[in-house]
């Protein structure tokens, strides 16, 4: 679970600015958050919801967050780095921290970095009251400077740890590298990496959930549960399966094809999706080199109970787009997950955006930490029978570029929330110039 996110210099955040999910003292909703089970426990709220104007900076949260992923699984990756553009000769380090709860545990990671590299990287084990360092690296032109806190081994576990601090280059973060090459003594660093690498999970407006009808056909449980959640969104749908296809009926270039079927070995497979109309085709081998193509298929219900099978690019946008959230649900049902989703209710119908968010609510469980954060510009989900105020915030931009946070529970709010939002009451919506103005 995400208990902060702290952001400087990257993006439209010029100075530090922090989101937090950590719950207020409002009682309201108490199924939406996993309360503090001992003194220095961190009560963390199970859902986040970020509003703002087009350009205001609500998807650059999301962004900060998937690049420090990037960084803490591996490194820099210069082609997502964009310091803050509207400061003058900006040659300072963007810097993203984010506070996560994982196994009853409270950690700090974070990372100051350039185009050229890490310059600061650190992981701290936290509570409500103090701070435990486990490793803090500053990067100088001598190299990398390391301070440790307490080290779990003996004096070759200390030599390991030195070596592998000592060689890890400029573009990668130790917490990948104090992994990849086996590490011992800091169990934090696993504990963070897993949590990275295995509960955190990103979905962008493009973002496609390519395998679905394969999981379907091998978890009959996830095929269950895919069915009870097709059958409540009312999509028309009833079903997701693959088809056979020949190779000539594959809406992909034949270079690409060829190449693909060239590079088939036995019992293997891959999935490729079409970027022309979202049709998502699977190539598989079997065991005596042959490749069998199929793409998937949805599946409707005439009134005389006969199955009809439609193309992916005769669904609407709309379906498609949940198509993507239903495997999200259902892992949020099973297991310990943090899903973050930029544009919740692109198109998406408004009623569906509330339906997804009361199923979520609904079948939360105070015995898992799951987290749901998103941006969305859907107003009708500002409703406090629904939401908890500290879970709302909103984003705009200052007159200097810059994008600035405010909580909805700094408002303390005991009127109609949406009205009060398209009212302009919290600011985080677009206002236009008078349309006598414009001259062209």
């Amino acid at each position: 679970m995400i208990l902060r996110v702290t952001i400087e210099n990257l993006y439209s955040f010029k100075d530090e600015t922090e989101i937090s999910f950590v719950a207020g003292k409002s009682t309201t909703h108490g199924g939406q958050v996993s309360r503090a089970e001992k003194r220095d426990d961190i009560s963390v709220l199970k859902a986040g919801i970020i509003y703002g104007a087009n350009a205001s900076g609500k998807s650059n949260i999301i962004k900060a967050v998937a690049t420090i992923q990037k960084i803490a699984l591996g490194g820099v990756p210069k082609k997502y780095i964009e310091p803050f553009k509207l400061a003058e000769a900006n040659a300072l380090p963007s810097k993203v921290e984010i506070e996560f709860k994982k196994d009853k545990k409270f950690y700090a990671y974070g990372v100051e970095f350039t185009l050229r590299g890490i310059a600061e990287e650190w992981l701290y084990e936290i509570n409500s009251r103090t701070d435990k360092e486990v490793f803090t690296r500053k990067v100088t032109a001598d190299g990398n400077v390391f301070t440790f806190g307490a080290i779990d081994g003996d004096a070759e576990t200390r030599q390991l740890i030195k070596f592998i601090s000592q060689s890890t280059p400029l573009s990668d973060s130790f917490l990948a590298e104090y992994v990849k090459r086996n590490g011992k003594g800091l169990t934090a660093i696993n504990h963070a990496h897993q949590w990275m690498k295995d509960s955190l999970k990103i979905i962008f407006p493009h973002s496609r959930y390519n395998g679905l009808s394969i999981r379907i056909e091998k978890d009959k449980d996830f095929a269950t549960a895919t069915k009870s959640l097709l059958e409540y969104f009312n999509t028309g749908i009833v079903d997701i399966r693959r088809t056979k296809v020949r190779k000539e009926d594959v809406d992909l270039p034949k270079d690409i094809v060829n190449e693909l079927l060239s590079e088939a070995e036995p019992n293997r497979g891959f999935v490729i999706a079409a970027p022309s109309d979202s049709t998502i085709y699977f190539f598989e081998t079997n065991e005596k080199g042959v490749t069998n193509l199929y793409k998937q298929s949805l599946v409707h219900r005439t009134a005389n109970n006969e199955d009809v099978s439609f193309e992916m690019n005769e669904e609407s946008d709309g379906s498609i787009r949940l198509l993507d959230f239903i495997p999200m649900l259902i892992d949020l049902r099973l297991n310990e997950s943090v899903y973050l989703i930029d544009e919740i209710d692109r198109s998406m119908h408004p009623m569906l955006s509330q339906k997804l968010l009361e199923y979520y609510f609904t079948h939360l469980s105070g015995e898992r930490d799951t987290q749901l954060i998103f941006s969305t510009h859907e107003s009708n989900l500002l409703n406090l029978d629904l939401i908890r105020a500290d879970e709302v915030w909103f984003v705009e931009k200052g007159r200097e570029g810059a994008s600035h946070l405010t909580s909805l529970a700094e408002y303390k709010p005991r009127e109609d929330v949406r009205k009060g939002y398209l009212q302009g009451r919290y600011g985080a919506i677009p206002f236009f110039a008078p349309v006598n103005r414009l001259k062209w």
